[in-house]
């Protein structure tokens, strides 16, 4: 029974990625100006992630193990370092566009529109 219910999941997990994926194509086959729209904020996304990857360090430190207990590459660790500094530079806009709509702008506008 667990079997049948694990299978349905997957199914259904499978139907929602494929019509995720095809949504934003029929998208842009029956609006092609919204492209623009849709691939720059991907496009910021990949930027902000490539320039997180070029500040972080590739220094490797001797605790730095792998499960098995090899040491991770200097790549590897790049990687890593660029991909926490990426979440951390999404989580800080992410406060900060909380912080401006919720509090500056009605503090500034005085709640009015």
């Amino acid at each position: 029974m667990t079997d049948l219910g694990l299978i349905l999941v997957y199914i259904m997990i499978g139907i929602a990625v494929i019509i995720c994926i095809a949504s934003p194509i029929i998208q842009i086959k029956n609006q092609p100006g919204k492209m623009k729209e849709m691939i720059l904020p991907i496009a910021l996304l990949v930027l902000l992630f490539v320039f997180s990857i070029v500040i972080s360090s590739n220094e490797v430190l001797p605790s730095y193990t792998s499960t098995d207990g090899n040491l991770i590459s200097s790549l590897t660790s790049k990687i890593v370092g660029g991909s926490l500094i990426t979440f951390y530079l999404l989580a800080i806009i992410a406060i900060g566009t909380v912080m401006y709509s919720e509090f500056l702008k009605k503090l500034f506008k005085n709640g009015k529109k």
